[in-house]
C-alpha cells in the first residue's frame, strides 16, 4: 500500500500544477468549477474500501446470532447443561437449544467436535446447511465451508440425512466420514481419525497433500490471507506436520521445501510465489 500511495504522488503533483497554470492563465472571471476527484484521492478511496472489505469481519452477523463462537486461530471448549462436550475450531459460531424432549446444535460455520452424553429419550441434533445428524450418545465432529458439510465418526454410531431429501439416512460408524453437498450426501469413506481430527491437538496433518489445499487449510487457521502467486506451484504435493499455534513457521517451511518466496505487504497478506 505504501508503494501504491508513493507512485501515485508524481501524478497527483502533475495534475495539480496543470490546474494552476490554467487558473493562472485565465483572463475572464468565470464561475468556480466544481471540486473534481483527482486521480491520486480515488485511488486512495478505493484502496480504503478494499482495505476495509478485506479486514471487516464478514461473519460479524452470525457472532451475534450464535450463542457461542471463535475467532480465527482460536478454539473454545464448551459443556452443556446436558453434560455434553462441544469443542469449537478456529472460525466457527454456534447456536445451542436445550429441552426436556430434545438437544439440538446448529452450525452456523467452521467445525466443531462433539462428546454427547447418552440419553435415548433425548436425541442429539446437529444441523449445518442442509445436513442433519442425529445421535442419542457419542463422538464425531461436523464441519461446514458454504453449502459443503463433512461429518466424521470418532467413537459410536449416527445417522446423517439431507433436509427435504427423499434418500434413506446415512449410518456411519467409528472410522467413517461422509459429505454432504447441499442435501445429498457423496459416497462414505473411511478416514484416518488420527489426521482427520489432529487439530483437536493443535495440529494439522497432511499427507501428499496439494499446496493449494495445505494453504487453504492455513488460512482457516490466522487472519488475512496467503495467496500463491506461483500457479505452477499450486498442485505439488507435500507432506508434514504444522502447529496451528506457529503458522508462520509453517509458512518458513513452505518456502525451503518448495524454493518459494514469501513477500508480505501486510500482516494480513502474504503472496507466495
Amino acid at each position: 500500500m505504501q508503494d501504491l500511495f508513493a507512485a501515485l504522488e508524481e501524478p497527483a503533483r502533475s495534475i495539480r500544477a496543470r490546474k494552476s497554470t490554467h487558473e493562472a492563465d485565465a483572463t475572464a472571471p468565470t464561475p468556480a468549477p466544481r471540486r473534481r476527484v483527482g486521480y491520486a484521492q480515488a485511488a486512495a478511496f478505493a484502496v480504503f474500501a478494499f482495505i476495509l472489505v478485506a479486514l471487516w469481519p464478514a461473519d460479524w452477523i452470525e457472532n451475534l446470532r450464535s450463542d457461542f463462537h471463535t475467532a480465527a486461530g482460536l478454539q473454545q471448549s464448551i459443556t452443556l447443561a446436558d453434560g455434553s462436550q462441544l469443542l469449537l475450531n478456529t472460525d466457527t459460531a454456534v447456536t445451542v437449544d436445550m429441552t426436556a424432549d430434545e438437544r439440538r446444535v446448529r452450525l452456523l460455520r467452521g467445525e466443531a467436535f462433539f462428546e454427547v452424553v447418552h440419553a435415548p429419550k433425548r436425541p442429539f441434533w446437529v444441523e449445518a446447511a442442509n445436513t442433519r445428524v442425529r445421535v442419542t450418545g457419542t463422538a464425531f465432529s461436523v464441519g461446514r465451508t458454504d453449502d459443503r458439510v463433512t461429518v466424521t465418526v470418532a467413537e459410536g454410531r449416527v445417522e446423517t440425512s439431507g433436509e427435504g431429501s427423499a434418500d434413506p439416512p446415512v449410518v456411519l460408524t467409528a472410522g467413517q466420514s461422509v459429505c454432504y453437498l447441499g442435501n445429498r450426501p457423496e459416497a462414505v469413506q473411511t478416514v484416518d481419525l488420527n489426521k482427520e481430527l489432529a487439530w483437536r491437538n493443535g495440529r494439522l496433518i497432511f499427507v501428499q497433500a496439494p499446496l493449494s489445499r495445505v494453504v487453504e487449510e492455513i488460512n482457516r487457521y490466522r487472519p488475512g490471507s496467503i495467496l500463491i502467486a506461483n500457479a505452477a506451484a499450486r498442485d505439488r504435493p507435500i507432506t508434514a506436520v504444522f502447529s496451528i499455534h506457529r503458522l508462520d513457521d509453517a509458512i518458513a517451511a513452505l518456502e525451503q521445501t518448495l524454493g518459494l518466496h514469501a513477500r508480505r505487504f501486510t500482516p494480513y497478506l502474504i503472496l507466495l510465489g
